[in-house]
């Protein structure tokens, strides 16, 4: 099974193989939405881009879908490794780094 590595919080955690970032996440107290966006978000569905997140090794990832590609336009272009934690699927162990201060 992957393993997600959350790095700011120290949290590991083993992943069935297609899971996303993000519920894994939430369930494990690691915050993946800021501010307001706690209560105002889409629930993991990609329409409101909030969940961004820096993940690598892309390889070890599914690739970049519609909404990331429409949500993160700007981002990608400063940080490559920028994805929304609910559109990210897992397939190998990769690490995460959230945005949440």
């Amino acid at each position: 099974m992957p393993t997600i590595t959350y790095v700011r919080e120290n949290v590991r955690v083993e992943v069935p193989e297609g899971d996303t970032v993000r519920y894994p996440a939430l369930e494990n107290d690691v915050p993946v939405y800021c501010g307001i966006y706690k209560f105002a978000n889409c629930h993991g569905n990609g329409f409101c881009g909030t969940d961004r997140v820096a993940v690598s090794p892309s390889t070890g990832t599914n690739e970049l879908t519609f909404m990331e590609k429409f949500w993160l336009r700007n981002d990608l272009k400063k940080n490559p490794n920028m994805r929304l934690a609910c559109q990210v699927q897992v397939f190998d162990d990769i690490t995460v780094e959230t945005q949440c201060k």
